[in-house]
């Protein structure tokens, strides 16, 4: 998150250099680049799982044209926890209140937050192969290849069930580990 913070401050002009100079304006300046690259990531990692969420759509699309009707809801279960999920980190307050704000973070919680979110951007390529796994199962996507020694990636409506599961599991644990972060906001009160 310090490199994006960097980018931030180095994208700033001449003037707001000038004005750093300005006893308190600087400690000011600092917490308000943290608040926009706090904003910054929360809009990538919604971005991220949006990209997935239309995948799980289309993986839906997939269950209907092959047969997995009775697999349906259960992609839709997934991609309801998906949503709200995402809904959260749209409208999450920025990661730095003001002064008279009713919730303050200080830099030590905002620092938490951005481990929170690198997480968060890391289950994305988890719940990527996920889908991906479920797009195997149900024959519309090539299995990758197996590893020496190792059996092929199980193909059929009966390997969609673990499939499915480890789905419903991801998106559920992206909602516990968003709480785990709005933990940490609501003890800067």
């Amino acid at each position: 998150m310090t490199d994006l913070t960097g980018q931030i401050k180095d994208q700033r002009g001449g003037f707001v250099k000038i004005l750093s100079k300005i006893p308190g304006f600087k400690g000011y300046m600092e917490k308000e680049t943290r608040r926009d690259a706090d904003k910054i990531v929360r809009d990538a990692v919604a971005a991220k799982f949006t990209d997935q969420l239309d995948r799980m759509t289309e993986l839906q699309n997939d269950l209907l044209s092959n047969g997995g009707f009775e697999f349906v809801d259960d992609v839709e279960q997934s991609a309801v926890k998906l949503r709200t999920f995402i809904d959260r980190v749209k409208t999450a307050p920025r990661g730095y209140g003001g002064l008279f704000d009713a919730v303050q973070v200080k830099e030590e919680q905002l620092d938490q937050l951005y481990n929170f979110d690198y997480q968060l951007l890391s289950e994305a390529e988890g719940l990527a192969l996920a889908i991906d796994q479920c797009r195997v199962a149900l024959g519309v996507m090539p299995a990758p290849p197996a590893a020496e020694g190792t059996a092929p990636a199980p193909i059929g409506l009966e390997a969609l069930k673990p499939a499915l599961s480890a789905l419903k599991r991801i998106c559920t644990g992206l909602n516990d580990l968003y709480d785990k972060r709005q933990h940490v906001l609501v003890g800067s009160l």
